[in-house]
């Protein structure tokens, strides 16, 4: 034991001990490294195994021999096949049994076998990938008719379910055909069920065409479903209320005795109501070919007779109205015509208005005729044979040569009016510029100036001559009217300017007066005020009425400043 002892404790015995602890635990190391590795490895191909297993070859194997059943040329290809499938079903099993003996190798440690399981396990994981992948491609292809199928039943189905669901939704509005939705509904429930029936026999070429006459059935459907609705209403409530409209206004029009012969509104209408039966028989039975086209044309027709109807009552008043409005006119033309004929017959001569003889006779002429014809119109209206809106014509064509006529007795009336008007305006004026002229001689004699200027005496004159020559105008035959207006002008400008100027004289005459008068008791007083007085009487005297205006007022001036405004009341009194 001692010597045991002395043999450990030796420095070399210690120091390869530690060498050979180190070199286990190193080894202990590596081999738990490499069993990682391997474990990886393993699983990487666990994986890749799995891939390949979870493909379901034998799913898609038994569909194509059900599939090559139908199909000579696809069986001999799907025989082939099996092989393959034995072949790669069988490498399969290997791998899973390869599998499960490297992990309990692994579990014990034997690294050796399991290194070289695991390339062995490579290669057959790779020929399984091939394998497989051509297999699952070659049956891909054959199964590829399904898998289209299937994806475009599943998309017709959710189409079917949608229109399904707003057919419901629009149940109310689609009542009137809701029988042939309902069946149409029903036979695509059916058609859906036949292609699952050939789906499952593998047939694929009968459930293609199923698939067809589905897609058919779906879309005729959706039409129905979308394009109803607006279609029903319009059938059911639009045309009709149009049509409605329409009798009712024919029947209105009618009553009120309008001609509507020509616009053959209850041939129309009737027509119109037969072939929307028709039409609303198609939708009933979910057939809306050319019903839409129909309805537009229905409601075109309608709203050209409505248009029709409206037109030709609007041509109906307007008719009545222009015919009554024809006959005041040629009455008022009738009367015009009788009045300028008597008027011409007694002032022709005194106004000088020879001329209009001939245009009188002219239009007189023209009114006869257009008198009778007037009758011939009035009389093709109330036989009530033609429609408003040709006769309407006629008329308007006759109310305006009434008009043209009436217009020209109106002209020929006005120059004879105005002419007389120009005369006894004449009449009047003479006799307001004579009364004007009497009243200035009166104020010259109730106010005894004592003189008035020569300038005066000649304006009085000259008033009196205006007067007598606007008096020898008017008593000339014939009346010339323009020279009479124009002296008439100048006669009245004269005469009251001058009237104007005699009232300014005999007022400030009555202002000197005055002012004289209120000055008188102030001569003994004032010696210089009595002087001036004196001077403001002669320039009087002389009629230099101004002037001694300004001196009398100058000198009331020195004694009572602004005692003129009392004289200039006064005057204003006087005057009045």
């Amino acid at each position: 034991m001692k010597k045991f002892l002395d043999f450990i404790s030796k420095i070399e015995v210690i120091i390869a001990i530690i060498v050979i602890v180190v070199i286990f635990v190193i080894w202990l190391i590596l081999r738990k490294v490499q069993s990682n590795k391997y474990k990886k490895v393993l699983a990487e191909l666990e994986v890749r195994y799995n891939q390949i297993n979870s493909i379901p070859l034998a799913f898609k194997l038994n569909k194509a021999v059900a599939i090559a059943r139908v199909d000579n040329v696809l069986l001999q290809n799907v025989a082939l096949c099996k092989d393959d499938f034995d072949f790669a079903t069988s490498n399969l099993k290997q791998i899973s049994q390869t599998l499960a003996d490297l992990e309990d190798a692994l579990l014990i440690g034997k690294h050796k076998f399991v290194k070289n399981g695991l390339l062995d396990l490579e290669s057959s994981i790779k020929l399984g990938e091939e394998q497989v992948g051509k297999l699952n491609a070659f049956l891909d292809e054959i199964l590829e008719k399904e898998t289209q199928q299937r994806a475009e039943v599943t998309e017709l189905k959710d189409r079917f379910r949608e229109i399904k669901n707003e057919a419901n939704e629009k149940s109310h509005t689609l009542s009137y055909s809701w029988s042939t939705i309902e069946k149409n509904i029903t036979n695509i429930e059916n058609m859906f069920s036949s292609f699952e029936e050939w789906m499952y026999a593998s047939d694929f070429e009968k459930s293609s065409l199923e698939l067809i006459n589905i897609k058919s059935s779906i879309a005729i459907l959706e039409e129905i479903v979308k394009e109803l609705p607006d279609l029903l209403q319009e059938a059911t409530g639009v045309i009709p209320h149009m049509i409605d409209k329409v009798n009712e206004n024919s029947a209105r029009l009618t009553e009120k005795n309008v001609y509507l012969s020509h616009l053959n509104i209850d041939e129309n209408v009737r027509v119109i109501m037969n072939s929307l039966r028709t039409d609303l028989d198609s939708l009933k039975k979910g057939d809306a070919t050319n019903v839409k086209d129909h309805i537009e044309d229905y409601k075109s027709r309608l709203s050209l007779m409505l248009e029709s109807l409206s037109n030709e009552e609007k041509s109906f008043d307007e008719l009545s109205m222009l015919a009554n409005n024809s006959g005041k006119l040629i009455l008022e033309a009738t009367t015009n015509s009788k009045y300028v004929k008597k008027q011409f017959e007694k002032s022709s001569v005194r106004f000088g208005l020879e001329g209009l003889d001939e245009e009188i006779k002219e239009n007189d002429i023209k009114l006869e005729e257009l008198d009778i014809k007037q009758k011939q119109v009035f009389e093709q209206i109330a036989k009530n044979e033609l429609p408003a809106t040709s006769v309407i014509a006629a008329l308007k064509e006759l109310y305006f040569d009434i008009e043209a006529c009436n217009n020209s007795f109106i002209s020929m009336r006005q120059k004879i009016d105005s002419a007389k008007s120009d005369e006894d305006r004449a009449k009047k004026q003479l006799l307001k510029l004579q009364l004007i002229m009497n009243e200035m001689q009166v104020k010259l004699r109730k106010h005894r100036l004592p003189s008035i200027s020569s300038s005066y005496e000649s304006d009085l004159i000259q008033g009196y001559e205006y007067i007598n020559n606007i008096d020898n105008l008017i008593k000339e035959t014939p009346l010339a009217v323009e020279l009479l207006n124009v002296t008439l002008k100048d006669g009245i400008d004269f005469i009251y300017k001058l009237y104007n100027n005699v009232n300014n004289i005999v007022g400030m005459a009555i202002m000197v007066e005055n002012t004289i008068v209120f000055g008188n008791k102030y001569r003994s007083t004032y010696p210089d005020i009595d002087s001036d007085l004196t001077r403001a009487e002669l320039c009087f005297r002389n009629g230099e009425y101004t002037q001694a205006l300004t001196i009398a007022i100058a000198t009331i001036d020195k004694i009572h400043p602004g005692s003129y405004e009392k004289l200039v009341r006064s005057n204003g009194a006087h005057a009045s």
